[in-house]
């Protein structure tokens, strides 16, 4: 083995770096190699990939979108509630009443209205007395002109009013400003400009294709009854609830026929993982609010659960399956993302750890058929911390056609060296680096974009790992000090301060974050009920995944017992606890004993034999192996 030696001089230092030739994969010269020893490349003429190429992905969709929305069909749900499935990417529901009826939701189209209505007047003639609209994105909204203008004909005397949120009318009309964007990019996700292939038809995720017929105009009704938070009505002699639950959007409510116990959730729950991000561009959804939203319909008992984008789920214990598995599943999401994210990670890096428990991965309500779980991490982590990833990198990358080019020449280079791709990269961001420094020595300015494409590489190349000492410590050297150059040029502090802490960071392997006695102190000062929650933030991903378990905590001092349970790797605390709750283990003890202990100023086991931690039934062993499925509460 040859032993090759490189310079680089960072500040007054000159580090004599080793650097072996049989690290990395080794780029040979010329192009493709054919057998007959020549370089010869063969360029494509046309795309060989097509858009009905079979795949396993393709085959599921296919069968999900048959099975769920393409056939076209009115369905009974109660004695006077009946959906429309399968014209338009939403469905839409009637409910008759006595003098009557109600439609909630009227699709993206006055033709797909056209088509419902003709087979709702198969069942009732009752003029259309009310109108409720779920929330403000158009696939909800549009038909609502077809209504209004049909019923004028045959009822000119009844008003239709329209029900929302008091958030709906700004949220409609607010859409607009963006609606340019949004038209190209929700037209890619829906995939409406598609050739729709007749024997394999994807649908939308969440419906068919969605319908944009020559006759559509873009009708915005403006709403006429809005509540807050929760109101109650009478329409055609039936009791409806109509309740704020912010999820999919901010104005999205529950529609709730108390009598009947029929839940109607809008676009809060759909027969896929949801979208807790859209890629056609919008705000990230608050996922936290979301979720809680679902606890809030599960809360209504109810029998039937009648979708704006799935099939109708009836029975008691269905509906109320069905709302906690998909509360779960976004629940897990977003706290594994803000478990990791205060530990420092990364967005693509959380993006690689967080995957779905098993038992929530296989279930049929959250195949990603709609939403994505590395979208819906990323919207998370967007929603708590903002665009910016925290890789100073991100702060103020290099451009496109710098970096293209770039890699361009740095591929021409390394196809001239007999030396690894590793050492390719280093030269190269040396190189690139250096260039800099001379011209900043000549000028006093340093050239940000050698600087910038120099931290990319090194940042490569510490992310490849396992390499020799000597190569690591290299892109290290070269990583500080490109950050360095980055961030004496800055004219913002803020953008100097972080590049140059950074750099510090990186050279003295310095960590920053809060004492364990500054986080013990914020334990203690908490109240217990917040406590639980610092701990229901730290389960540790799918450790223990395939684990149930139900705690009981009873505190002395408040008179006040609290469930914790942990199911799927998801944990809930519930106060007041249910009657029919069965714990594994139950304690019992001080709020103030309990919280020293998580904030380790007390051990378990002495506060056990001292009695003031009394074990009202199960085993101490047991509670420490449900406390083994979460990160210490006092730690980062």
């Amino acid at each position: 083995m040859v032993n090759k030696y490189t310079y680089l001089t960072i500040g007054l230092t000159t580090v004599l770096v080793t650097v072996t030739g049989y690290i990395g994969v080794t780029i040979g010269n010329g192009g493709f190699h054919h057998g007959n020893g020549e370089d010869t490349f063969d360029y494509m003429s046309q795309p060989i990939a097509k858009t009905t190429d079979e795949t396993e992905s393709s085959r599921k969709l296919v069968e999900f979108t048959k099975t769920e929305f393409l056939t076209r069909e009115v369905l009974k749900v109660s004695d006077n509630v009946y959906v429309a499935i399968g014209w338009a990417l939403s469905n839409s529901i009637m409910i008759e009443g006595d003098d009557g009826i109600i439609i909630i939701d009227t699709t993206e189209a006055p033709q797909s209205m056209k088509e419902i209505m003709v087979e709702f007047r198969k069942i009732t003639s009752k003029p259309v007395l009310a109108i409720m609209i779920t929330h403000f994105h158009t696939d909800h909204l549009i038909g609502t002109s077809f209504i209004i203008n049909e019923e004028k004909k045959v009822f000119p005397n009844t008003t239709i009013e329209i029900y929302t949120h008091e958030l709906t009318k700004q949220l409609m009309f607010g859409f607009s400003d963006t609606y340019d964007i949004a038209l190209k990019r929700g037209l890619r996700q829906l995939g409406a400009i598609l050739p729709k292939n007749p024997d394999a038809r994807t649908g939308a995720g969440l419906g068919p294709e969605l319908r944009v017929d020559t006759e559509t105009a873009f009708y915005i009704p403006v709403p006429t009854v809005t509540f807050s938070d929760r109101a109650s009505y009478t329409i055609a002699g039936i009791k409806f609830e109509l309740i704020y639950t912010p999820g999919e959007t901010d104005d999205q409510i529950t529609i709730f026929l108390p009598d009947t116990k029929v839940v109607f959730p809008g676009d809060n729950i759909y027969k896929t993982f949801p979208n807790l991000y859209a890629i056609r561009g919008s705000p990230a959804r608050n996922s936290k609010r979301w979720y809680q939203s679902l606890d809030d319909m599960r809360a209504l008992g109810g029998e039937f659960l009648v979708g704006s984008h799935t099939r109708p789920v009836e029975g008691k214990d269905a509906v109320y399956d069905t709302l906690l598995v998909y509360r779960d599943g976004i629940k897990y999401i977003h706290d594994q993302t803000v478990r990791l994210l205060n530990k420092g990670y990364f967005p693509g890096e959380i993006v690689e750890q967080v995957k779905l428990p098993e038992n929530l991965a296989k279930h049929p309500n959250l195949q990603e058929h709609y939403g994505s779980v590395p979208w819906s991490v990323k919207g998370v982590f967007a929603n708590y911390i903002g665009w910016f990833s925290g890789d100073p990198k991100d702060l103020h990358p290099m451009t496109q056609k710098d970096r293209a080019s770039r890699m361009a020449r740095l591929v021409a280079y390394g196809q001239t060296r007999k030396t690894t791709a590793v050492e390719v990269m280093l030269q190269e961001a040396q190189i690139s680096h250096m260039n800099s420094h001379n011209h900043y020595l000549l000028t006093g300015k340093h050239i940000l974009s050698d600087d910038k494409w120099a931290l990319e590489l090194a940042d490569v190349v510490l992310e490849i790992g396992s390499l020799d000492a000597n190569l690591t410590q290299v892109a290290r050297q070269i990583k500080v000090s490109a950050l360095r150059a980055i961030g004496v040029e800055q004219i913002s502090a803020n953008g100097r301060n972080y590049y140059l802490t950074y750099a510090m960071e990186v050279e003295y392997n310095i960590t920053i974050q809060r004492t364990k006695a500054a986080r013990a102190f914020v334990i203690n000062d908490s109240p217990v009920y917040r406590v639980l929650d610092m701990l229901c933030a730290k389960v540790r991903g799918l450790h223990c995944q395939h684990n149930n378990y139900t705690v009981g905590l009873s505190f002395t001092d408040l008179n006040k017992g609290y469930a914790v349970s942990l199911r799927n790797s998801v944990c809930d605390v519930m106060e007041p606890v249910p009657s029919n709750v069965q714990f594994q283990v139950h304690l019992s003890t001080a709020s103030d004993t309990f919280k020293s202990i998580a904030a380790e100023d007390l051990d378990l086991d002495t506060e056990v034999t001292l009695g003031t931690v009394k074990v009202v039934s199960g085993t101490v062993a047991t509670y420490k192996k449900f406390l083994d499925c979460f990160d210490p509460i006092n730690s980062v």
